[in-house]
């Protein structure tokens, strides 16, 4: 459980009960849907207490199960959890986020009449997505706002495997202020207008044309069971490069040691000047990580096997002995037989590299 303590953690207690607010109106106790969520029952309306990122997702949860309303009780009239699986349905097969966006907005406005999504186009690079919610007496619209942009946010974020990039988010409320100082709509990391005419999330064009990477319930109950964090955007654990990297070694241990960028990109699910763009970001570029990763595995195979520096060069792609030499002193400095002959009595250097050639070798 996680109660009172590292309380700039995470959203408060205050918003806690605000969540549950449509579930005691409805009769249910909130501390029995906060145990069941796994959450300290002294959290509950308590301004100095906070839950973190996956707490906050199985208090949804436990609410929407506990109802059996995606809605959480907060309109008059609620959707049954089996209707929000044929809405997943009906977007999951879609060809891109674009498209997932426009079929989710379609069933979701015909779901219930007090959800009116809408989009509107803008001028420029955006595409704005206007959510109009009824709520009823006694609930705090502005929380349920807030949350249901938190699983709009994440739930597109993981169709296409990776955070949206939001260009600002617009909500009708005054900014909202925690004890703990912990501003709860910085997770989406874009600009956000309170006090604006209308609630909505603005996309960016790029986005639209990306593919869907998942496309099933199965996938979709999987997310939900691996307890996600949502006050952390989807896969920021694993940079561009990382993911980058990764794409590139099962390509080079297939055998195909100068892949294009357009083949990794797809790999990714991106747009080659996307990544190109957001491995700069990282100080990183496509280029120079295909390089070394081609430097790291021959730096391998001179230390852990005893081939030839010319059959080296071939299995590393490079159809002329010479092309191999050039190219491995440019990464390390010196030719292949030197950085052989001064590192192959280093047992830790050749550990590290049978571990590295055993765990890259092309296939």
């Amino acid at each position: 459980m996680f109660g009172e303590g590292k309380a700039a953690e995470g959203v408060d207690g205050l918003v806690v009960q605000g969540l549950l607010q449509g579930a005691v109106l409805k009769g249910h106790d909130p501390q029995a849907i906060m145990q069941k969520a796994g959450i300290a029952p002294d959290v509950y309306g308590n301004p100095h207490a906070a839950i973190d990122g996956p707490s906050l997702v199985r208090l949804v949860r436990a609410i929407q199960f506990a109802l059996d309303d995606v809605y959480l009780g907060f309109f008059a009239q609620g959707c049954r959890l089996a209707l929000e699986t044929e809405r997943l349905l009906s977007f999951l097969s879609c060809s891109s986020f674009g498209e997932a966006l426009r079929v989710s907005i379609r069933f979701t406005d015909a779901m219930s009449i007090d959800a009116g999504p809408r989009i509107s186009e803008e001028h420029g690079t955006g595409l704005q997505h206007i959510c109009k919610y009824t709520t009823i007496p006694g609930v705090d619209r502005d929380i349920f706002v807030w949350i249901r942009f938190v699983w709009i946010y994440h739930l597109f974020s993981w169709l296409i495997g990776r955070p949206l990039a939001l260009r600002e988010i617009s909500v009708r409320g005054p900014r909202p202020v925690q004890l703990n100082g912990f501003d709860r709509f910085g997770l989406f990391h874009c600009p956000v207008k309170y006090d604006a005419p209308v609630d909505a999330l603005s996309y960016d064009r790029n986005d639209l044309t990306v593919r869907l990477v998942h496309n099933s319930i199965k996938e979709y109950d999987d997310y939900y069971a691996s307890e996600p964090d949502w006050y952390v955007p989807l896969g920021q654990s694993q940079s561009w490069r990382e993911r980058t990297q990764q794409v590139l070694i099962e390509l080079q241990k297939a055998g195909m040691w100068s892949a294009p960028i357009e083949v990794v990109a797809a790999r990714l699910r991106t747009r080659p000047r996307r990544l190109r763009h957001d491995l700069a970001l990282e100080g990183e570029s496509f280029q120079d990580i295909k390089t070394r990763l081609r430097g790291e595995l021959a730096s391998a195979y001179l230390l852990a096997s005893d081939l030839p520096v010319t059959a080296i060069g071939f299995e590393l792609g490079f159809s002329e002995p010479g092309s191999f030499s050039r190219h491995f002193i440019s990464w390390a400095g010196v030719a292949p037989s030197v950085y052989r002959s001064t590192h192959v009595s280093d047992a830790a250097m050749v550990a590290a590299a049978t571990a590295l050639l055993n765990d890259r070798r092309a296939s």
